[in-house]
């Protein structure tokens, strides 16, 4: 074979090769968004403008960090995940759990922040309430809006599920393995029809759920929000070492529950990344801090009054701002 032949047959090899790429790639992504149009998109409201301390925005837009602090690293992604508790056919709830999840591409990290949602805080455009009374009043936009102006981290996009979604999710991977002390044990004991033990234990969906809101064994809702985090850790470990076609049961069956104003491609690059990234371990973190607060009585109200300049600090330095 000549070389013009060879150098003519290489050609051919390597369209055929791009062709069959590009096919697989157009499959792929098909059948990507398919899965991902099953998620309830958020439906942005109309805009209405409102300024607080000098920060204008509306309650479909956070106030952009840099208005905040002059920065804002693209290598670092904050999406906020919402626990709410409507039933009864109800609109509108508090959040009832409120966690930041920091995917860092820079320090190869995922990290989950608490939020305690009996924070005292300025709501844009309200008087000053509990954080989670932010999210009856304007949804995920405006509980953005006060995490960014409160503490000056940007939050890139809001996933949330309600409680009955939250049940099926952890049954669709066959619960989760957690910890219990003895009191823990106890009182799920007395609340379930079956019997924990101190040590690990398997929790299917309403046992993980009455787990993860437990406020009255330990130290209130400072170990409650510890419990949140240690429920989604497990399901995390859990799912990374599935093989792709349990993960796409899973997805397929669990998209449906969960609601977000990510788009269907901020939704595959941040699973990509989160798959590149090859985590083993996720760290946790709570705000306000210890020592950064103080507990008060506002309004009739049982809340806690966060030194901001402190916690804003302290934020920044765990996300890696």
């Amino acid at each position: 074979m000549n070389k013009l032949k060879k150098i003519i047959l290489n050609e051919k090899v390597l369209l055929i090769t791009l062709s069959a790429v590009m096919i697989v790639l157009i499959i792929g992504s098909a059948y990507a968004n398919s899965m991902l149009n099953k998620i309830n998109y958020h439906e942005k409201p109309p805009i209405i403008k409102f300024e607080n301390n000098g920060i204008v925005a509306s309650r479909h837009s956070q106030p952009r960090i840099e208005d905040i602090t002059g920065k804002k690293d693209k290598e670092i992604i904050n999406i906020l995940l919402i626990g709410k508790d409507i039933s009864n056919g109800e609109n509108k709830s508090r959040s009832d759990s409120m966690i930041i999840a920091t995917i860092n591409k820079k320090s190869n990290s995922i990290k989950l922040t608490s939020l305690m949602r009996d924070m005292y805080l300025e709501i844009p455009g309200y008087p000053d309430n509990r954080i989670n009374a932010a999210y009856a009043l304007g949804g995920m936009d405006l509980l953005t809006s006060t995490i960014t102006q409160n503490f000056h981290v940007e939050i890139d996009g809001c996933v949330e599920v309600d409680f009955a979604g939250f049940e099926q999710i952890i049954d669709k991977i066959d619960g989760v393995d957690i910890e219990l002390n003895r009191d823990e044990a106890y009182y799920l004991s007395t609340i379930s029809r079956r019997s924990f033990k101190t040590g690990s234990n398997n929790l299917m969906g309403e046992e993980a759920l009455n787990y993860a809101r437990i406020r009255y064994i330990g130290h209130d809702d400072y170990e409650r929000t510890e419990r949140q985090r240690k429920v989604l850790v497990s399901a995390f470990n859990k799912l990374k070492g599935s093989d792709l076609k349990t993960l796409l049961d899973v997805a397929d069956d669990i998209l449906p529950l969960v609601s977000t104003n990510l788009t269907n491609t901020q939704i595959l690059s941040l699973a990509t990344n989160v798959v590149l990234m090859n985590t083993s371990n996720v760290e946790t973190y709570r705000i306000p801090a210890d020592g950064a607060f103080t507990p008060d009585t506002i309004n009739d109200m049982a809340v806690l009054v966060p030194d901001l300049s402190k916690n804003r600090e302290l934020l920044g330095e765990y996300i890696g701002y």
